[in-house]
C-alpha cells in the first residue's frame, strides 16, 4: 500500500499557487487533494482556484459545500450542543463572503445581499461592509448603504473607497469615526488591531472627507479649498485622486484653463488612467480643441476598450465632426459597458436633442438624473422640455434643481432661463439672474443669459458693462469672445478685434473666436459675412488638421 500523501505540505503549496495566481495549477492540485481528503479547507481553496479562473458558479458550489462540511464537523465536535467558538464564526464568515463574491460576479444581487446579511456584523470586516454597501446603493436602499459604508470606515478608517459613496448618499462621515474596536476582524481572518484616532494619526483625512462631501453637494469652491488642504497637510503634491476631482470642480466653476492644467498634470502622473477622462474629453470639446480630443480618444480606446470613458471621448470627437449618428452609436457602447454611467446618458440626451428627438432626449436626461442629481442633467431636461414647448415641466424641473442644489447660482440661473422664454417673464428672469450673481459673481450661466436679454433689447452698453465685470472674476476665452461679439453688434470693431485676439491668446483653438475674427474681417472690408464661400470654416480647418490616427476612420471601432 502506498503511503498517504503529505496533505499539509500540499495545502501550503496550493496556497502559494493561489498567491501567485496560478489558478489552473491550483485547480489541478486541488482536485488531487479533494480525492484524498474532502475537508472544508480543501473545498475552500479549490473554490478560490475556480473563482480565479472565472468559474463563479462552480466556485460558489464548493464554498457552499465547505460551509456545510464545516457545520457538520462542528456539530460532531460539540455533540450537537453549545455555542460556536470565535474562530469557527470567523471561518464561516470568510466562506460566506467568498460565496457572496460569486453571487456578485453572477449578478445574483438578491442572493449576494442575503448571504452578506447572514454574516454577523462583528465578523463582516471592511471589505464585506463595502461590498454590501455597494449592493444596497445600487438597489436604492439608501439608509442600509450608508450604514454599511459607515461600518466599513469604523472597521478601518483608511477604507477610503467608502468615503465617496457616502458623500454621494449625502452622509459625510463623522470626525470621530476613526477608532475601531480591537475585537473586529476582517473576512480573511487578520486581527484588526486597535487604531489611533484617525484625525490625530492622519490629519489630512478630515479635509479629504470634507472635499468629497463638498463635491457631491456641488460646493465646488469649498471642494477646491479642501483638496488644497489635503495636498498641503498630507504632503501629497500632484496626487492623481485629488487632481482629477480638482479638475472636475474647476470645470464646474467654469475655470476651464485651470481645469485643463489639472487634467494635464493628472495625465503626466498616469497617462493610462481612465477615471474622469470623459470629463477631460468634455473640456477639450468645450474649448474647441478637436486635435487634443482626437488624440485623447485614441489614447483611451488604445488603453482600455472596455471602459465607458473611452467611448464617450470617441463620441464627443464624432460630434465635433458633425457625425451625430456615429456619436450616438459610440454612446450606446459606453452605456452597454456601464448602465449607470451618468455622463453617457447626458450625452445621449444632448445628441438626441440635436437630432430633433426631444422626447427621446427627455428620457435620456431623466435616466441621468435618476442616477445623479446634478446640474447638467437638470439643464438638459429643461432644454428638452423647452424645445417641446412644455413650459410648465421646464419650470418645475428648474425649481427642483434649486431645491436639490440650494444656493447654487447656476440652478437659480436655470429658473431665470425658463422665465426668459416668455415676454411676461423677462423681469422675473432678470431678478433671478441678479440673485444668482449676488450669490456667485462668477456664475457665467447667469451673466451670459443676462447679456443675451440685454442684446435682444439692443442694450449693448449694459451687456458690455456686465461682461467686463465678469472678466474681473474669470479670465476665460469664451467671455472675451462674447464681449467681442457684442462690440461687433455695437459697431466697435477695433475693440472687438482686441477681445477676439485676447480669447485666442487664452485658447488658440477657440472655434468661436476664430470664426468671429473671420466675420469681423469681412465686415471691416465691406463684405457680407453671411454670404457662403468655398473656404473651410475654422471648425473644418481644425478637424482637418488633426494630428495622429483618426479614431473614427478605423472600422475596428464601429
Amino acid at each position: 500500500m502506498s503511503p498517504a500523501p503529505d496533505t499539509e505540505d500540499l495545502f501550503a503549496q496550493m496556497k502559494h499557487l493561489l498567491a501567485e495566481e496560478l489558478w489552473s495549477s491550483a485547480e489541478i492540485l486541488g482536485s488531487l487533494l479533494l480525492s484524498s481528503s474532502r475537508g472544508e479547507q480543501g473545498l475552500e481553496l479549490y473554490g478560490d482556484a475556480l473563482f480565479g479562473k472565472g468559474e463563479y458558479k462552480r466556485a460558489q458550489a464548493y464554498y457552499r459545500q465547505a460551509i456545510q462540511r464545516r457545520r457538520v464537523a462542528q456539530g460532531a465536535r460539540r455533540g450537537g450542543y453549545g455555542a460556536s467558538s470565535a474562530a469557527e464564526d470567523e471561518a464561516e464568515a470568510r466562506l460566506k463572503f467568498r460565496e457572496a463574491r460569486c453571487c456578485v460576479a453572477l449578478d445574483e444581487v438578491g442572493a449576494a445581499i442575503n448571504t452578506l446579511e447572514a454574516i454577523p456584523a462583528q465578523w463582516r470586516g471592511a471589505r464585506a461592509h463595502v461590498t454590501l454597501g455597494r449592493l444596497y446603493k445600487n438597489t436604492g436602499l439608501k439608509r442600509n448603504a450608508i450604514a454599511s459604508f459607515e461600518a466599513a470606515l469604523a472597521a478601518n478608517p483608511l477604507c477610503l473607497e467608502a468615503v465617496e459613496p457616502l458623500a454621494q448618499l449625502g452622509a459625510t462621515p463623522r470626525k470621530d469615526r476613526g477608532t475601531r474596536g480591537g475585537a473586529a476582524m476582517d473576512v480573511d481572518g487578520a486581527a484588526a488591531a486597535a487604531a489611533p484616532e484617525a484625525a490625530a494619526a492622519w490629519p489630512w483625512l478630515e479635509p479629504f472627507v470634507l472635499a468629497h462631501g463638498a463635491m457631491h453637494r456641488h460646493e465646488y469652491a469649498h471642494a477646491i479649498e479642501h483638496w488644497g488642504a489635503v495636498e498641503q497637510i498630507g504632503g501629497f503634491p500632484s496626487n492623481l485622486h485629488g487632481l482629477l476631482r480638482l479638475a472636475k470642480a474647476q470645470m464646474e466653476l467654469e475655470d476651464l484653463v485651470d481645469a485643463q492644467y489639472s487634467f494635464n498634470k493628472a495625465r503626466v502622473a498616469d497617462n493610462l488612467n481612465l477615471d474622469y477622462m470623459d470629463h477631460c474629453a468634455v473640456l477639450a470639446k468645450r474649448r474647441g480643441q478637436a486635435n487634443d480630443l482626437n488624440r485623447l480618444a485614441h489614447d483611451l480606446v488604445s488603453t482600455n476598450r472596455k471602459r465607458p470613458e473611452a467611448w464617450i471621448a470617441v463620441a464627443l470627437y464624432a460630434e465635433t465632426r458633425g457625425e451625430t449618428e456615429k456619436a450616438l452609436g459610440f454612446v450606446e457602447k459606453a452605456i452597454a459597458l456601464d448602465s449607470r454611467h451618468v455622463l453617457a446618458f447626458q450625452l445621449r440626451g444632448e445628441l438626441l436633442l440635436g437630432m430633433g428627438k426631444a422626447e427621446h432626449a427627455i428620457v435620456a436626461y431623466f435616466q441621468a438624473n435618476n442616477y445623479a442629481k446634478d446640474l447638467a442633467s437638470y439643464k438638459g431636461l429643461v432644454a428638452a422640455y423647452l424645445s417641446t414647448r412644455k413650459y410648465k415641466e421646464a419650470l418645475c424641473t428648474a425649481k427642483e434643481a434649486v431645491a436639490t442644489l440650494p444656493n447654487n447660482a447656476a440652478a437659480i440661473s436655470l429658473v431665470g432661463k425658463v422665465l426668459a422664454t416668455s415676454p411676461e417673464g423677462t423681469d422675473k428672469a432678470k431678478r433671478a439672474f441678479a440673485k444668482a450673481l449676488s450669490i456667485d459673481k462668477s456664475c457665467t450661466d447667469a451673466a451670459l443669459a443676462l447679456v443675451d436679454l440685454h442684446v435682444a433689447n439692443q442694450e449693448y452698453a449694459q451687456s458690455i458693462e456686465l461682461l467686463l465685470h465678469s472678466l474681473q472674476s474669470l479670465n476665460h476665452d469664451f467671455l472675451h469672445t462674447k464681449l467681442a461679439d457684442v462690440y461687433v453688434l455695437n459697431e466697435q470693431y477695433s475693440d472687438a478685434l482686441a477681445y477676439y485676439h485676447a480669447a485666442i491668446s487664452l485658447n488658440p483653438q477657440s472655434e468661436a473666436a476664430n470664426a468671429g475674427i473671420d466675420r469681423l474681417e469681412k465686415l471691416m472690408h465691406g463684405v457680407d459675412p453671411d454670404l457662403d464661400d468655398d473656404d473651410d470654416t475654422p471648425h473644418q480647418r481644425t478637424a482637418n488638421s488633426a494630428d495622429g490616427d483618426d479614431v473614427l476612420d478605423s472600422t475596428a471601432y464601429l
